[in-house]
């Protein structure tokens, strides 16, 4: 789809995500390169005010945004009878190699290389009815669930048997974070691949599934062109922001209520850490429902508004990129050195800025060039072997 054709909203829709993305992501630039925010770098009201927001508003959310638009786009791809299917392997297998190489030279919280895996499982999934793919969805969701609830109630055990008594850090991960605060990049390499490997297989466990159940939305909303002008009625619009900013909303701030007054107790709870953690991201699709539906409305009601947020997101890969890039300089030793060095809420404002700042390169950029160079590099991987029929 050229630019002259494309629907806005979902470049809007990118653009408004990575900025969620980029909050959330802060606290493991700054702050601790596993955990992300501790008790320890909440030095004062105003930080704790933020990680409460943060949790509550950022967290598991605009990840599933994303991943929402990425299967909505991959509709657009695979629909193609000739070259679709075979495009779209390239493309994963082209994020698996930038996912791989993002996770070991810049960030171990990269999103890519479980994009490029999970992009290949869609395959298997696209072509099938719309109702077998919202009963796989529920299906995958449930077990997600139960999996998380039946983990929650072991460790709920374990701590009244008095078996558990604290949440052991992977030792890659200690290793690697001393490295940020002291070492030099080379050394950082090895130290960071073996921190994204060791909690690998973890990550893909945990935020995999739902990022998978979002594909499957994005697809379904895109056969009904859901983000095309006049796709969503009036009546699915109100239903979005009733039950996102209404009940989501509500959960969310209860589980964020829950979540900063647990890490910042004098004898925290696991069981309470996981139940306000794993409820979060079970009850995230509201909420994230909600933030497309408040973008879709001012869409309606003032096209204008949220129009900037475009250029971010037709060059979303470079700019999620270049997030990594300048917070990595910024937060670690071969940069500025600021890791653990400042508060927890200057952390993200330091995030917002730069990323502020890559909203105005991208907005020049494609003032100029049509494509992100990320984009455009992927785009070329993708073709590299169609030939023409």
């Amino acid at each position: 789809m050229s630019s002259a054709t494309r629907d806005a909203a979902p470049d809007i829709l990118r653009g408004f995500a990575l900025w969620g993305i980029v909050v959330v992501n802060a606290g493991f630039f700054a702050a601790s390169v596993d955990l992300g925010v501790t008790a320890d770098a909440l030095t004062n009201w105003g930080d704790s005010l933020v990680a409460f927001l943060v949790f509550t508003l950022a967290q598991g959310k605009f990840y599933l945004i994303f991943s929402f638009l990425f299967g909505y786009s991959a509709h657009y791809i695979l629909r193609n009878p000739v070259h679709g299917r075979r495009r779209w392997v390239m493309r994963s297998v082209g994020l698996i190699v930038l996912g791989i190489a993002h996770a070991v030279l810049l960030f171990i919280g990269d999103i890519l290389f479980l994009y490029g895996v999970l992009a290949l499982v869609l395959v298997a999934f696209y072509g099938r009815s719309r109702r077998a793919i919202v009963r796989w969805m529920a299906w995958i969701y449930g077990l997600f669930a139960f999996a998380l609830t039946t983990l929650a109630a072991l460790t709920w055990l374990g701590e009244r048997q008095g078996v558990l008594t604290t949440t052991e850090r992977l030792p890659a991960a200690v290793a690697f974070e001393e490295t940020v605060v002291s070492g030099t990049y080379l050394e950082s390499i090895a130290a960071r691949t073996e921190a994204w490997l060791s909690g690998g297989v973890l990550f893909v466990a945990f935020q995999g599934v739902l990022t998978l159940v979002a594909f499957l939305a994005g697809v379904l909303a895109a056969r009904s062109g859901m983000l095309s002008a006049g796709g969503v009625t009036p009546t699915t619009l109100r239903r979005m922001l009733a039950w996102g900013l209404g009940l989501g909303l509500v959960v969310q701030t209860a589980l964020g209520a829950l979540w900063i007054t647990n890490l910042q107790s004098t004898t925290p709870s696991a069981t309470l850490d996981l139940i306000a953690v794993f409820g979060g991201f079970l009850t995230a699709p509201l909420l994230s429902a909600g933030y497309v539906g408040v973008i879709l409305w001012v869409m309606q009601s003032r096209p204008r508004v949220p129009g900037g947020l475009a250029p971010m997101g037709r060059m979303s890969l470079t700019v999620y990129l270049s997030q990594s890039l300048v917070l990595s300089l910024i937060f670690s030793a071969w940069g500025l050195g600021l890791h653990q060095q400042v508060s927890y809420g200057g952390a993200v404002l330091i995030a917002l800025g730069v990323t502020a700042a890559l909203a105005l390169c991208a907005h020049l950029w494609l003032s100029r060039v049509p494509r992100g160079p990320m984009e455009a590099l992927l785009a070329r991987f993708s073709t590299l072997f169609l030939t023409k029929e």
